[in-house]
């Protein structure tokens, strides 16, 4: 599974939101760059559009715990 998340603007104080879960990430990838084009400016901020592997389910990133 994939995430594709829209990165906000900090700098504008644009929020990040996670736009969906994808089973192919190449699905994800063309979504993200769908979005770019038409949603990299939102709220008078630039935005991102990323695609991360869904991590496991109840865990914690090493560099959290």
């Amino acid at each position: 599974m994939f995430i594709l998340v829209n990165i906000g603007c900090i700098e504008y104080g644009v929020s990040s939101n996670i736009v969906g879960m994808f089973s192919s990430e190449e699905k994800a990838n063309e979504l993200a760059t769908a979005l770019e084009k038409s949603h990299g400016w939102r709220d008078g901020g630039q935005n991102c559009f990323e695609v991360f592997p869904a991590p496991v389910p109840e865990t914690i990133a090493d560099e959290y715990k």
